[in-house]
């Protein structure tokens, strides 16, 4: 992918920095912290007067940001530390300071909100690098509000840390993208991202990136399109994490290739780069004859899913709460539509040792009768949703019995409270 610096010209006046915006998904990929008493401890919700400051990168230098448009497709720009001071310098000249939005959206322009009251680039020679951020490169630019509008600090305190909450900066920036595809390092070309990242010194360049599964667990919560690339440069995937499992004891992704529409089985070993995007997820495609071979593989065992999670699954029993669930049995009957049960038992699947839940089926799109007992295996689950607005179960229908033999282990089930 080419990479571009982020340049600014001096005559031209309608270039610079707009404004900043709270986002959900910061593209520096930095969420901001949250202040209350201490300056450096992170807030502790509570009815309190509060100091209502968040902290944040705003800028981060040196290092190449995924970008994607129609004009250009995909690619990376990077603000060098004296553009971003540049950029810095101008936006205080204009007044606009105070100036935030959310989410980037035109119509929650406003000034009243928040007032800014740091602003800094680290210098980890000057002593410019707190705790939090001694992890970013210098020249980067942090910056602290206070808020002052109750009705936002509530939504920033409610939904910080969830998803399309309210997690960290983002700026709205006019300028030129000067392409760098041929910059030179010594008498050595540089022409891929790994080699301008480790002339940056940002990264040290690694035949593997050995991602731990605690890392898959959060691109997967995070519900966002990635680049994914396998081995060499050419081998770069764009699409989506479904289930991260094991396969002959190697950790293993079920991954949809949203551009080729293909699903691939990928060892974590093999993944040498991972870019998560601030793309939302695509449709998944369950009629490809590759995600058959992938369900159907019993030497897949699926440990975490983004559609049927084991918390989700047990926090359905122990709070009985209802579920609504779209389920591919691979009927042939097209029965994919909604499907709404109560879940009583959750564990393994005795026969093949896969994930799985059993559940009466009150209603819904299915190719046997309704009202009815069914095992469901997780991996064959488009989405899980608990209906924690609706009236609880009591206990479950009838014919229902403890210790599933065709569930070994039990992880958890309904139990009658005494």
């Amino acid at each position: 992918m080419k990479i571009y610096n982020v340049t600014l010209d001096d005559k031209d006046e309608s270039l610079g920095l707009l404004a900043i915006s709270l986002v959900d998904f910061p593209a520096v990929e930095k969420d901001f912290l949250k202040f209350k008493g201490e300056r450096r401890k992170p807030i502790r919700l509570s009815s309190d007067e509060e100091q209502r400051i968040i902290t944040g990168v705003a800028l981060l230098a040196d290092t190449p940001i995924y970008r994607r448009n129609d004009e250009l497709g995909e690619y990376y720009i990077v603000f060098g530390k004296e553009v971003i001071r540049q950029l810095v310098e101008k936006y205080s000249k204009d007044g606009l300071l105070n100036v935030i939005n959310l989410q980037h959206d035109a119509d929650t322009y406003a000034v009243d909100k928040c007032i800014m009251v740091e602003s800094y680039f680290t210098d980890k020679e000057r002593g410019i690098s707190p705790a939090e951020f001694s992890d970013i490169p210098d020249g980067s630019w942090v910056v602290s509000f206070r808020v002052t509008d109750d009705e936002l600090w509530e939504k920033i305190k409610e939904s910080h840390g969830e998803e399309g909450g309210l997690n960290g900066f983002s700026v709205e920036v006019v300028s030129n993208l000067e392409e760098r595809l041929r910059a030179t390092q010594g008498n050595a070309t540089i022409q891929t991202l790994d080699e301008l990242a480790e002339a940056l010194g940002i990264v040290k360049k690694k035949e593997a990136l050995r991602i731990s599964r605690d890392e898959v667990k959060d691109i997967i919560n995070k519900d966002r399109q990635i680049i994914l690339t396998i081995g060499n440069e050419d081998n770069t995937y764009t699409g989506q994490v479904k289930d991260l499992g094991k396969k002959d004891g190697v950790d293993i992704l079920n991954f949809y290739d949203v551009e080729n529409d293909d699903w691939l089985t990928v060892s974590l070993d093999e993944i040498t780069k991972v870019v998560v995007t601030d793309n939302a997820l695509a449709p998944w495609n369950f009629d490809l004859p590759s995600y058959r071979n992938i369900i159907d593989d019993e030497d897949i065992i699926i440990t975490d899913s983004n559609v049927a999670k084991r918390d989700n699954i047990i926090a359905a029993i122990e709070g009985r709460y209802y579920v609504t669930l779209f389920y591919d049995d691979e009927s042939g009957e097209g029965c994919t539509g909604a499907r709404t049960v109560q879940v009583c038992a959750y564990g393994y699947h005795t026969g093949t040792g896969n994930e799985c839940f059993r559940a009466y089926q009150w209603s819904g799109a299915t190719h046997t009768e309704d009202d009815a007992w069914k095992m469901f295996l997780t991996k064959r689950c488009i989405s899980f949703r608990l209906m924690t607005e609706a009236e609880r179960w009591e206990t479950p229908p009838a014919l229902y019995h403890m210790n599933d033999k065709d569930m070994s282990p039990v992880v958890a089930q309904y139990q009658d409270v005494v």
